[in-house]
């Protein structure tokens, strides 16, 4: 019996069904696009994530209180430790716009939070309107500026509902803050030098004249700045801040902002400059310290390649903040320039 033959030869090329040109084209745009959506998802990922610390278990009572303040439901959270002295220093962590206290909290590796069981105060942390604070910048876009908040009000509601709740001292209150909540401690250390002893804001230059809408007092307070070299939104050579944040204005440089202080403080203008480390880190330090000594003194920690960061041993911020530094313990260096090294 003869099989057929059931092989079924190859058309010639030119016989070939081909799809047109504009499927093959929109077939090739389509994987161009689908690996650049990858890759920009892959850089995405590598400049905005960051792993949260963890939160340490701590002898101390973490709360969040309400208050009325001007009409407005205002709240702050308190980390008061369990062993509290009396009439205890009151510490004032003021977060960045986009921020809350918790964000804060971690963004500073819950240092605050340590040091205030280590060194006997109420680490406190207000909540700005709509996560921002209204600062002595006249060209901010943020909710707080715009409505006119009185967050120096605020201020003063939390230190007096922390000083009846808890029985810390209304007389030795001090204030740190990162970015927008750095300007908000520097808006006490202008127009209410009487509530606050001592300021450290993060990653914040003075406003220039041109974008200062605050009532100087002129009283000196003691004042130490950390200011990053590498800051992608407050330029540490002084000139227009915001960056990818959008314009935020003129502020001073790192160098200028600190002589500005020391003048007012009425401190010699001849600063001592020196390497700075206050961590085990090896190596040769990336942080400078400027310091202007006297009653009330000024320092500026300058970072080599530092970003729009709370320098700390725990955490480090998304990439596109910019870089860090082992060499520097920022919220110790606040603490110890408030309440004495131990």
């Amino acid at each position: 019996m003869t099989v057929p033959d059931t092989t079924v030869s190859a058309a010639p090329e030119s016989a070939r069904p081909r799809r047109p040109r504009w499927k093959r084209a929109l077939a090739i745009t389509g994987a161009v696009l689908g690996g650049l959506v990858l890759v920009l998802g892959g850089l995405a990922a590598w400049f905005l994530y960051a792993p949260s610390a963890d939160e340490p278990e701590l002898a101390a009572t973490v709360e969040r209180r309400t208050l009325e303040v001007d009409g407005m439901t205002r709240e702050y959270v308190a980390v008061v430790p369990d062993d509290l002295p009396a009439d205890a220093p009151i510490v004032l962590a003021f977060h960045g716009s986009r921020m809350d206290a918790e964000g804060l909290r971690g963004a500073s590796g819950y240092r605050f939070d340590e040091l205030a069981v280590e060194r006997g105060f109420v680490a406190v942390y207000p909540e700005g309107f709509k996560q921002t604070w209204h600062d002595c910048r006249a060209s901010t876009p943020y909710p707080a500026r715009i409505r006119d908040v009185d967050d120096v009000a605020f201020a003063r509601a939390v230190v007096a509902d922390v000083a009846a709740l808890d029985g810390a001292g209304a007389d030795m209150v001090f204030a740190t803050g990162l970015s927008n909540g750095g300007h908000m401690s520097i808006r006490l250390a202008e127009e209410a030098p009487d509530l606050v002893q001592g300021i450290a804001p993060f990653a914040a230059a003075y406003p220039a004249p041109s974008n200062n809408e605050c009532e100087a007092s002129g009283a000196a307070v003691p004042t130490m700045l950390v200011l990053g070299s590498d800051d992608p939104i407050n330029p540490f050579e002084g000139g227009e801040a915001g960056g990818f944040a959008g314009s935020l204005g003129q502020v001073l440089s790192a160098e200028e902002s600190a002589a500005f202080v020391a003048e007012r403080n009425g401190l010699s203008m001849t600063p001592q400059v020196a390497a700075f480390a206050n961590t085990d880190a090896a190596g040769a330090s990336d942080v400078t310290v400027t310091a202007y000594d006297g009653a009330a003194p000024v320092l500026l920690f300058s970072v080599d390649g530092g970003g729009h960061v709370v320098p700390n041993p725990v955490y480090a911020q998304p990439r596109i903040m910019g870089g860090t530094t082992e060499f520097l313990d920022g919220p110790q260096a606040a603490v110890d320039f408030f309440l004495g090294a131990a």
